[in-house]
């Protein structure tokens, strides 16, 4: 279950261009095959439901001003929160409704690796979806290489804008 709770931002931002806080966010990724660089329309906060055009879930955008909280949840978060958490440095791993218990259970195990997040997501073109700050990965198999790779690379990694700020605001995750 995603439980919302009011909670203060470690950080903020005013808005900007969407570029890369590193200036090499482009170039990050390029040595794991598939990785696709997605340029943000913006990084403002901003509080109600925001369109992301594109692929789902969201790589990158405005966002509201409290992070979701990383860890494992069951439900599929407001993609809002969950893109505050990508501007902190999290990867958000996202896995369609006909995922198998048993892979599920193989990405649960992934978000006590720290700045990640594990959900349910419905609507999307692949079954398992990471995203990171302007990065994307698409994968069929919880046992995909590539996975702890993109981890590797994007957990609290040089494309995030504020790369080192805490993935905890609101949101309660479940026991990963």
């Amino acid at each position: 279950m995603v439980v919302l709770t009011g909670a203060c931002s470690s950080g903020g931002s005013s808005g900007g261009s969407g570029a890369s806080a590193a200036g090499n966010g482009e170039k990050a990724g390029s040595d794991i095959p598939g990785v696709v660089f997605e340029r943000a329309p913006g990084r403002s906060h901003r509080q109600g439901a925001i369109d992301y055009p594109g692929k789902k879930p969201p790589s990158g955008g405005n966002h509201n001003p409290v992070p979701l909280t990383c860890g494992y949840y069951d439900q599929q978060p407001p993609d809002e929160f969950a893109v505050h958490s990508l501007e902190h440095g999290a990867v958000w791993i996202a896995y369609g409704p006909n995922v198998a218990a048993a892979d599920v259970a193989v990405l649960r195990a992934l978000a006590k690796q720290d700045h990640v997040l594990v959900t349910p997501y419905a609507g999307m073109d692949t079954p398992i979806t990471l995203v990171a700050w302007e990065h994307r990965l698409e994968v069929t198999s919880a046992t995909d290489a590539r996975i702890q790779q993109f981890i590797n690379t994007f957990a609290n990694g040089p494309s995030a804008p504020e790369r080192g700020a805490a993935c905890a605001g609101t949101g309660q995750p479940l026991a990963p």
